[in-house]
């Protein structure tokens, strides 16, 4: 069984990460684990190569060789073949083993494919940065499609951040937690509201450093100046005031130093150097 192309290739375990787990967050790839001696694997594989043409880019087909590939077949937990699993984002959506019949095969490509909202989702991300209110209009008409898409929020709720808009910010952030949406996205988005809302004058932080300076005893001023600094963006310099008050304070000014440093971590994300460096730091601070 030769691949058709383009939307139909064959991948090997030196280019499943590329061309399976990379090319998946931007279009679905359904993964067909077969072999040439599989009777049914005959069967199936012309009906999906013959819907990736008919779809035409909207999903790729990436068939995978058992004997060629064991380990892959391994890694995804295959007994049997054919073995079919729809990866989306980098993660398994969905996915069967034997043969389908061609209308249930059809609804089950068609389960897999982005609906519409997730198209308009998809588009308005691209352009959020340089068209935010052509991207606004979009992350609009997808919730109007499905209310209750928390990737449309997620995006609206960056772009009003981004534009001080904190009011309407804070109501998509409750619509989320009503709707159970958590994660680091989320989380980062609360913690720039919070920065927002404290956000005071830059020329605040000179004065206040002079302050701290001349009284290093002052823990409540050291924390002060750590919140100023991270509303300005300067997080290093706020998490290093922020840990001088987690060390030399206990109780509650020490609780709200170290909320502070947890909110700048959801900022920057897990994989930021400074979150890597300043957990450990604050590990070794509090135990």
């Amino acid at each position: 069984m030769q691949p058709a192309q383009p939307w139909v290739i064959s991948v090997t375990t030196m280019t499943f990460q590329k061309e399976v787990l990379e090319r998946s967050r931007g279009v679905p790839v359904v993964v067909d684990f077969w072999a040439p001696w599989c009777g049914p694997c005959r069967m199936l594989g012309p009906l999906l190569e013959e819907m990736a043409q008919e779809k035409n880019g909207a999903f790729v087909l990436a068939k995978v060789n058992t004997d060629e590939c064991p380990d892959l077949a391994a890694a995804f937990g295959v007994e049997g073949i054919p073995a079919v699993f729809a990866v989306r984002d980098g993660r398994i959506i969905n996915h069967f083993v034997g043969v389908l019949p061609e209308g249930e095969l059809r609804n089950w490509i068609e389960g897999i494919l982005p609906q519409q909202d997730e198209q308009l989702v998809s588009q308005a991300d691209n352009v959020s940065e340089k068209d935010p209110e052509q991207a606004e209009k979009l992350y609009r008409e997808a919730l109007t499609l499905n209310p209750r898409s928390a990737a449309a929020r997620i995006g609206l709720a960056k772009l009003l951040i981004r534009q001080q808009r904190l009011e309407e910010l804070k109501t998509i952030l409750q619509e989320l937690g009503d709707m159970g949406v958590v994660g680091e996205e989320v989380e980062r988005l609360r913690a720039a509201l919070t920065f927002a809302e404290a956000a005071g004058s830059a020329d605040e932080i000179p004065e206040l450093q002079k302050q701290v300076q001349a009284s290093p005893g002052d823990y409540a001023k050291c924390l002060q100046l750590a919140k100023t600094l991270a509303s300005r963006n300067r997080y290093q310099e706020a998490l290093d005031e922020a840990l001088v008050v987690i060390q030399g304070t206990q109780g509650e000014m020490r609780d709200d130093a170290r909320k502070l440093m947890i909110q700048v971590f959801n900022l920057l994300g897990s994989e930021h150097p400074l979150t890597g460096e300043y957990r450990r730091r604050l590990t070794m601070a509090l135990f």
